[in-house]
């Protein structure tokens, strides 16, 4: 409410606080609240991704323009907002308040150096409160909700048979700690909505019996209620940790938590191929369990089609995962090197690699050492199609947890600029998706450095651009004022070329030049764009031969009548006079023994009919040449440059 109260005074606050202190509730509760009161309802929220460099302002250019009755989040708790752009956002945010929207800013606590009367700061809910909340009104089970009760008084006599018109009340207050996060504690007050009552007063009652008994009796029966409550940790402690359990156990315990929901088998193959596992057979055999009971014995269901579950223990699986990085530090390189080695081609687990990479990610998300990104790097050296959708779909999913985003947004740039076929697939594929979406310039300047090559990631980044540009109008014209950008700030590189070439080609299975073509002939900016990308196109020898063949492709295309004639050969003759006649632009007018044909003698014929421009003291209002701008132009929206990536934000 105090967010929502500034929201309303001055259309822009921000909620300042640590992880898991509920910023971003509060921020679209706030946010919810002021536009309703404001009549826009139902409102509009949109997140405003932080997609521009540090060295950019976020002007009027890049920020969205702004509509009546939205709401903006800006999460800035991964990059700090200087002076500078604070100032850009308040000025942005009046601008909304004055429509009736408003902009509301997330950041970790002393991170604002801005108005501190925008601030609000944010303190996390005590957990056991939220967790009886949840039952209590989620649910609709307050009783369950009593069985949190924090009653320390009651802890000894509730075994003693007192009052208590419910035994059960009580008996799991320890359950939650009070600096667990909010998350955490609606997560086992949905496992407490699980658990049956009449189990739970039966478990209180046998161990009020049994209360002249050691602690270890006294709360065994209980102890599964809440064992099976908070994930099984002491389960994992007594299987793993306990003095006497073999090193096979835990290992037999891994391979099928990584390969849960697999054949029983290939979990076995796997388990012995973990690093250490070369005992004599012999010594296997002397060891008495087999395989199979070893699965078993440490939480593994079997099910009735032989494969490795966890039916009757949910959500032992990742707990394992978690337990075993945890307690045991000095073997991590040895766990990630297995999996490697498990997940190469032809290994025994290489088609599950995505559900260990997955489960990698969920691991890495809170682990002190990060595996997922190691092994990521590793299978990225991967000269495979399956692998490389694999770990394109992987990043995909990593840029939106926040502790790898800025490494992945790094290491994407990184692989569109490598030598390795492989990486710069991969960086293709992830900007083809929702990556594009969601960050159109980081995409884009992805994508220009894949267009370095003349190879198959090239190609696909440039049918990327073209998919983009047909998805709407919108993307239509950012694709344009992006390649043209290119051309201007990038005139002697074959990426920029590449793209614009792509984007001409009339014969593409999905070409745009139709589109572009008919707007040429009313507007100016996509006339001077065709003329002078192919000005940059025909003047480097990189794309000579790509230059040639897309000229010839046009007038094809226009003696088909796929494209109006007489405009083409005008814009071939701009083409002309703005282009001193060589390599590719020659071999078009003046012949070529390889490429003859009625339609390229008559556009020959037709070009060589039209008087020559004299660009020196040309008079025509609409010369290419003389008008054309020689400075740079200010950016474009969805332009992009080199690794600065001036990019812009995005909602979604």
């Amino acid at each position: 409410m105090r967010a929502a109260n500034i929201l309303q005074a001055n259309g822009l606050a921000v909620i300042a606080g640590e992880q898991g202190a509920g910023r971003r509730t509060s921020a679209i509760r706030a946010m919810k609240h002021h536009l309703s009161v404001n009549g826009s309802e139902p409102s509009e929220l949109f997140y405003l991704a932080q997609d521009w460099d540090d060295d950019e302002i976020p002007d009027s250019e890049i920020l969205p323009d702004p509509s009546p009755g939205c709401g903006y989040l800006l999460d800035a708790t991964l990059r700090s907002l200087p002076a500078g752009h604070i100032h850009s956002l308040t000025a942005w945010a009046e601008r909304l308040h004055s429509r009736g929207s408003c902009l509301l800013i997330t950041i970790r606590r002393n991170d604002w150096v801005g108005d501190p009367n925008l601030v609000v700061s944010a303190e996390s809910p005590d957990a056991i409160q939220v967790a009886r909340n949840h039952l209590a009104f989620r649910h609709g089970s307050p009783d369950r909700a009593d069985w949190l009760e924090p009653a320390p008084q009651r802890t000894r006599g509730l075994f003693s048979g007192g009052s208590s018109p419910d035994l059960a009340a009580g008996s799991l207050s320890d359950l939650i700690t009070r600096n667990a996060s909010p998350t955490d504690a609606v997560a086992i007050a949905e496992r407490i909505q699980r658990v049956n009552p009449d189990q739970l007063r039966r478990a209180v009652q046998t161990a009020a019996a049994r209360e002249k008994h050691s602690a270890d009796e006294i709360d065994f029966a209980l102890r599964e209620i809440r064992d099976e409550i908070r994930g099984w940790p002491h389960f994992l402690e007594r299987v793993l940790t306990e003095s006497g359990t073999r090193g096979r156990d835990r290992v037999m315990l891994l391979a099928a938590a990584y390969l849960e929901g697999k054949p029983l088998e290939l979990c076995i193959k796997a388990a012995n191929a973990f690093s250490g596992q070369k005992e004599p057979g012999a010594r296997r055999v002397r060891e008495g369990r087999s395989p199979r009971r070893r699965m078993v014995d440490v939480g593994v269901d079997i099910t009735d089609d032989d494969r490795a579950a966890f039916d009757t223990h949910p959500g032992l699986a990742m707990a394992a995962i978690r337990m075993d990085w945890h307690h045991w530090a000095d073997e991590r390189t040895a766990t990630r090197k297995w999996l490697i080695s498990i997940t190469e081609p032809g290994a025994v687990a290489e088609r599950w690699a995505e559900q260990i990479g997955t489960r990698l990610l969920e691991l890495s998300r809170t682990a002190s050492e990060d595996p997922f990104m190691p092994v990521i790097d590793e299978w990225s050296k991967l000269d495979n199609v399956d692998r490389t959708a694999i770990v394109s779909r992987l990043l995909a999913q990593a840029v939106n947890v926040p502790r790898f985003a800025a490494a992945t947004h790094k290491m994407l740039l990184e692989w569109a600029k490598s030598s390795v076929p492989s990486r710069r697939a991969i960086v293709g594929q992830v900007c083809s998706g929702s990556y594009r979406e969601i960050w159109p310039h980081r995409a884009f300047t992805r994508l220009r450095h894949l267009l370095a090559y003349d190879d198959e990631s090239s190609h696909n980044a440039a049918d990327t651009l073209i998919v983009h540009a047909r998805a709407s109008s919108a993307g239509f014209s950012h694709v344009i004022n992006t390649v043209d950008a290119w051309l201007d700030r990038f005139p002697q590189s074959p990426t920029s070329a590449r793209a614009f070439l792509a984007l001409v080609d009339p014969f593409h299975h999905k070409a745009i030049l139709p589109s572009l073509v008919k707007l040429a002939e009313t507007q100016p900016q996509y006339r001077d764009f065709l003329i002078g990308g192919w000005r940059i196109a025909l003047s480097l020898p990189e794309v000579t031969e790509d230059a040639y063949k897309t000229l010839v492709d046009w007038v094809n295309a226009a003696h088909d009548n796929r494209l109006k004639q007489g405009f083409i050969f005008e814009l071939l003759v701009d083409v002309r006079n703005a282009h001193t006649p060589l390599d590719a632009m020659s071999r078009f007018l003046y012949g070529h023994p390889d490429h003859e044909g009625p339609a390229l003698i008559e556009a020959r014929r037709a070009l060589t009919n039209v008087r020559t421009c004299n660009h020196e003291s040309c008079v025509r209002a609409d010369c290419p040449v003389v008008n054309r701008k020689p400075e740079e132009p200010s950016p474009q929206p969805g332009a992009v440059g080199e690794e600065a990536e001036p990019e812009i934000s995005t909602t979604e």
